[in-house]
């Protein structure tokens, strides 16, 4: 009977959640608390499958009994107990065993039991719409004939019936929350609650859901009880639940939204599928913009309604969902905009970065003339210096000469040496633009993939899943490294194998391209000698940039220790 009592009783919530959700305030914002408590149902909504397990072995062991029961007393009380379960987890099933139960009860000529069935019955049709099997059911109750422990339930199934009707058929305009019918009845029941009553909390909070004067003053004899439950049973969510609805009446909008997540956790937790605080919860979570959260609630909102049978609410989600979903569309079609966007964006970005690679190899060219000037200056000086061997009169006369030609190539020297360093400097900083660009394109893509997968678009998804794209970076960043280094320094290998000892010694590979180690030492020469920096720049990891070191120091021909600064020195002109 207690059970039944909380499965009528939250059903409550349909009626408030046609005609209380619709507006959210502006100042209703989502709060840490709020925000944790979110959380904490998100996580719950992921255990479902193993509460309700728990709940339909429960069910499956009282069914053994029923069946087995000897007596009708006791094939009563396990059919009783079974409509318990099913009252708020399904309605067929919940009406069978009523009706089983009220059989049992006239055979057992106890119309007492009778009308406790018949109650219950009342609270089913009213759950699943079938308001006028509800008033019939009702209507074979006659009250003045009902105990004082009787009357409270029912009260609760009249305020049941008429909240339901007045959602049904689409009143909005009354001004209480109940008609003066149903408000007698709550004052009949009032005086006779004690605070100690199981379902004390509830009628005394009914019994002031009128104006916000009221409601302040009921609220600090409910709160306390709602803080201190575990939120695990039915009896919590219908506190957790009405003192949503107190708060809303007071204008704590804030408070309201805590008792209502409130309330969804411990339906859940009691495997309750006549569940309406989801469902309230989703309509002002979709009116707040946060519209996954929204989905995903009515989803399972939608999947309750469906186990229970509940014709009517489905009908109700079913226009909150879809436009939970055409929301989503819309965000999904502005994000799509702001992609494009960011690819145009993307492109620029690459063409300048080709337009200054372009612009390096013209002027690597220039340098490779400005060097072919220089030996040519060279030859002739060579040959100048034969001539004036002749004679040791033309060698005295052209000394000083020679000694004049020999501080202009010096100087020339020292320039050329300064512009291989500009030079130097130029291909380590547009390799490290190079080598950051794809870093963050990497970085884009995965950001890409959170945000699809969100929305479920499938072929982005695979798209953004797949790495390619900076592996097909990395090496085209390869190639044109090895390309541009062997360009300027066209006898690095050689010159590095000169360090090493003769069984040591290493070769591009076939295709031309640089090795691993050489690739490594490449960067080394253009003055990049930190581990972790070259691992970014080349994109490995830094062990194996770390072992890579380690071999090619223990092959040298010379002192390990000044390996890196010999490597350094590799093509640099010495006076």
């Amino acid at each position: 009977m207690y059970l039944l009592k909380k499965c009528a009783i939250l059903s409550l919530v349909l009626f408030t959640f046609a005609t209380t959700h619709a507006q959210v305030p502006d100042d209703l914002h989502i709060t840490p608390e709020i925000n944790s408590l979110l959380s904490e149902l998100d996580a719950l909504l992921a255990q479902t499958s193993e509460i309700n397990n728990e709940k339909t072995k429960t069910i499956d062991a009282l069914r053994k009994s029923y069946v087995q029961a000897s007596t009708p007393e006791t094939r009563y009380q396990f059919a009783n107990e079974l409509y318990e379960q099913y009252s708020a987890f399904n309605s067929d099933s919940a009406i069978h065993y009523a009706t089983e139960a009220r059989r049992i009860a006239n055979t057992l000529k106890r119309k007492d039991l009778v009308d406790d069935m018949s109650l219950n019955l009342a609270y089913v049709y009213s759950a699943t719409g079938l308001l006028a099997e509800a008033a019939k059911e009702l209507d074979s109750v006659d009250r003045n004939d009902l105990s004082d422990s009787m009357l409270w339930k029912y009260c609760d199934r009249a305020l049941f019936l008429d909240t339901h009707r007045d959602q049904y058929m689409g009143v909005i305009d009354r001004k209480t929350a109940y008609s003066a019918v149903v408000d007698s009845l709550l004052q009949q029941v009032l005086p006779d609650l004690k605070p100690d009553d199981e379902h004390y909390f509830w009628f005394i909070g009914w019994g002031h859901l009128k104006d916000k004067s009221q409601a302040q003053e009921v609220i600090p004899l409910i709160k306390p009880k709602v803080d201190s439950s575990n939120m695990n049973n039915r009896s919590d969510a219908m506190n957790a639940w009405l003192l949503s609805m107190l708060s809303e009446y007071t204008g704590d909008y804030t408070s309201k939204l805590k008792y209502l997540i409130l309330s969804a956790m411990a339906d859940i937790r009691a495997s309750n599928k006549e569940i309406a605080s989801l469902q309230e919860l989703a309509g002002i979570l979709y009116e707040l913009g946060d519209l996954d959260r929204a989905n995903a609630y009515v989803t399972y909102s939608i999947a309750c309604a469906n186990d229970y049978r509940s014709r009517v609410r489905i009908g109700s989600l079913a226009a909150l969902q879809e436009k939970t979903m055409t929301a989503i569309q819309q965000r999904s079609q502005r994000q799509d905009a702001l992609t494009r966007h960011y690819l145009w964006g993307l492109i620029g970005i690459l063409t300048v970065l080709v337009l200054a690679l372009l612009f390096i190899m013209r002027q690597m060219q220039l340098l490779n003339r400005s060097r072919a000037e220089i030996n040519l200056k060279n030859k002739e000086l060579s040959a100048h210096i034969e001539e004036l061997k002749a004679t040791r009169e033309e060698l005295k006369q052209a000394n000083g000469k020679l000694s004049e030609m020999y501080d202009r190539v010096r100087t020339d020297a020292e320039r050329l040496a300064a512009v291989n360093y500009e030079k130097e400097e130029y291909i380590a900083n547009i390799f490290a633009i190079c080598s950051n660009y794809i870093n963050k394109l990497d970085d884009f893509r995965k950001n890409i993939y959170r945000m699809i997968v969100a929305h479920r678009y499938d072929d982005m998804r695979e798209l953004t899943k797949s790495a390619e794209l900076s592996h097909s970076e990395i090496k085209e960043l390869y190639a044109t490294f090895d390309k541009i280094f062997l360009e300027i320094y066209p006898n690095f290998v050689e010159d590095f194998n000169s360090l090493l000892r003769p069984e040591e010694r290493t070769e591009l590979k076939p295709d031309g391209s640089l090795t691993t180690e050489l690739r490594i030492y490449a960067v080394v020469r253009l003055g990049i000698n930190d581990s972790v920096k070259i691992a970014r720049f080349l994109h490995v990891s830094p062990q194996t940039v770390y072992n890579t070191r380690l071999r090619a120091r223990n092959k040298a021909a010379g002192p390990k220790e000044g390996f890196a600064d010999a490597v350094k020195s590799l093509g640099k002109p010495k006076f």
